[in-house]
């Protein structure tokens, strides 16, 4: 749920079905309808659950957990059924004693001092992206130049997360605390996730940064004086509609964040390295 599921939902959307690689589908609904919708598009006897709980006590998931191992065991047998589950759960969970005990096939361990919706790059967000087909050396490359600009060692004027950090801090105290995210297409899946980042980190106390997605771009004089605009570019893959559009809105005097992401859509390298999947 939430952190944990987030991450490898925009994966999804974003990348697609790899060819030659399982289609990963994400469940972080527990209305019964979605649960059956999901159950009927997958043939259960060639399906692997990946099971993901940081603290392994959450409720949503363990429920998820119990139903699916049942349905697989009508699917599979008894003997087989562990084998068609993986967990991602910090170390010593009660997730972990569950997957011991039920012979998971794989347990990747989760790192403690992460929080679930900080987990992207941790085993959180990369089983499920390496079971789907990224490119997993290529992706963590591309992080990497990020993760080190936004570092301890990088000095406040040169570090992103600071920069825009403060821009949106100091907007807000001055009532700017809306901020309205724009996505090129090939990443138009991000904002969602985004949107949590934002308002679960910054909603608290009464205090908050609301962001909205997917909003259709209006005139410039629609909008008050209590936006800032991010305008998250694919390198390369820009949309001329979007780029007018913004620069209306940038004109009219509002404040425009630009960020440019690295183009990483090249997939293909496979993660468990020397294993079949076990279907």
């Amino acid at each position: 749920m939430g952190g944990s599921s987030l991450c490898p939902e925009v994966l999804r959307l974003t990348f697609g079905k790899v060819a030659g690689f399982p289609e990963l589908h994400v469940l972080d609904s527990t209305d019964p309808v979605q649960i059956k919708a999901l159950e009927k598009k997958v043939d259960l006897k060639r399906t692997l659950c990946i099971v993901s709980s940081k603290s392994g006590s959450t409720l949503e998931p363990n429920i998820f957990k119990q139903y699916f191992f049942e349905r697989m065991k009508k699917a599979v047998g008894e003997k087989l059924v562990g084998s068609r589950f993986i967990a991602v759960t910090d170390p010593g969970s009660k997730m972990q004693q569950v997957a011991e005990a039920d012979k998971f096939w794989k347990i990747f361990a989760g790192d403690p001092t992460i929080g679930g919706r900080y987990s992207a790059l941790s085993n959180f967000g990369m089983v499920p992206g390496a079971a789907m087909g990224m490119d997993l050396g290529k992706f963590l490359k591309s992080t990497a130049e990020m993760v080190a600009a936004c570092g301890p060692n990088s000095s406040a004027t040169a570090n992103p997360g600071v920069i825009l950090g403060n821009i949106l801090g100091v907007a807000a105290n001055h009532g700017r605390d809306k901020i309205t995210i724009i996505a090129s297409p090939g990443i138009h899946d991000l904002g969602a996730w985004l949107e949590q980042l934002i308002a679960e980190s910054t909603g608290k106390i009464g205090k908050g940064i609301i962001p909205v997605d997917r909003e259709k771009l209006a005139k410039p004089a629609t909008y008050g004086n209590d936006r800032v605009f991010a305008y998250l570019t694919l390198k390369g893959k820009t949309n001329k509609a979007q780029d007018t559009a913004v620069a209306a809105i940038e004109k009219a005097g509002h404040p425009v964040v630009r960020i440019t992401l690295p183009n990483v859509y090249s997939l293909g390298e496979e993660f468990f390295a020397g294993r079949s999947l076990p279907l």
